[in-house]
């Protein structure tokens, strides 16, 4: 099944939840924001059988409020299906690791988008769209 085409802001183009193949690559970036009190764990995973292929953002956020504490259950914890047109991006950044643009948006926009999402005043879809726009960030 193709990602959905299309330019409308409220149900932009995401990718849509494939079937599951045997896993090739697997990978996991911790980042965390400079002032301590954020941490998300981006991962990628790209499944395939040798003709399709699947790439797998989970993205995965904690907060706290004192630095010297250590961080708890996360917040917010989901898996991303990354579009076709991001796979080869998805590609690079499991091999390269993720850009310091990259880092930025995953600790800002992408996990703003989270959260909004998890309290419900936001789109999944629209969250969906911004976490995997990391891998267009250059």
């Amino acid at each position: 099944m193709k990602p959905q085409m299309g330019s409308n802001p409220v149900n932009p183009p995401v990718g849509i939840a494939p079937a599951a193949l045997p896993i090739e690559i697997k990978v996991s970036f911790v980042l965390d924001t400079p002032d301590g009190l954020r941490r998300i764990t981006f991962g990628l995973e790209k499944d395939t059988d040798g003709v399709t292929v699947n790439w797998t953002i989970s993205f995965v956020l904690f907060e706290r409020t004192d630095p010297t504490k250590a961080f708890v259950d996360p917040i917010v914890s989901l898996d991303v299906f990354v579009s076709e047109a991001l796979h080869a991006k998805a590609a690079v950044a499991a091999q390269n690791g993720l850009t310091p643009q990259q880092t930025a948006h995953a600790t800002g926009p992408a996990a703003n988008a989270a959260q909004a999402a998890q309290a419900g005043t936001m789109p999944q879809p629209v969250a969906n769209n911004i976490i995997q726009n990391t891998l267009k960030v250059d």
